[in-house]
């Protein structure tokens, strides 16, 4: 018997992304690498929980695909967590602190603009990578609950 509504793997990685999405955020605010492990732990628990779900369906999805979907479903909200706890962070540090920070480093001045927009640039390849990272978790848990 099919169940109505949503498939079962959209309905997990909806609610696995909100809650990976806390937890990003939180996390986030140790910085990126944690939100990468956080997206590692979020992805595997997501993952089990969507091929358990479409497990029992009638035209239910491969575990590793039920993974996957649900994955796909969840990167969003939880990107947009981690980057939100990294700005929640990087504004504690201000823009000032972090250029001097990269002069330091570098050797050469560079100004607070430009310190902000290397960031945000480091944030949009840090959510790239964690996105990948959360789908790729998801999608390997999701075949490894569902081999028998």
């Amino acid at each position: 018997m099919e169940q109505s509504g949503k498939g079962g793997a959209v309905r997990v990685g909806m609610q696995r992304g909100v809650f990976g999405g806390v937890v990003a955020f939180l996390v986030s605010l140790l910085g990126p690498v944690a939100g990468m492990v956080a997206a590692v732990l979020v992805g595997m628990s997501l993952g089990r929980r969507a091929a358990a779900a479409d497990a029992g369906r009638e035209n239910g999805r491969p575990g590793a695909l039920s993974g996957l979907v649900g994955g796909a479903v969840a990167a969003p909200v939880f990107v947009f967590g981690a980057a939100a706890g990294a700005l929640v962070a990087a504004r504690e540090a201000g823009a000032i602190m972090m250029s001097e920070t990269l002069s330091e480093m570098l050797g050469t001045r560079i100004a607070p603009d430009q310190a902000w927009q290397l960031f945000l640039l480091s944030l949009v390849f840090a959510a790239v990578v964690q996105a990948a990272i959360l789908i790729g978790a998801a999608t390997a848990s999701g075949a490894w609950e569902a081999r028998d």
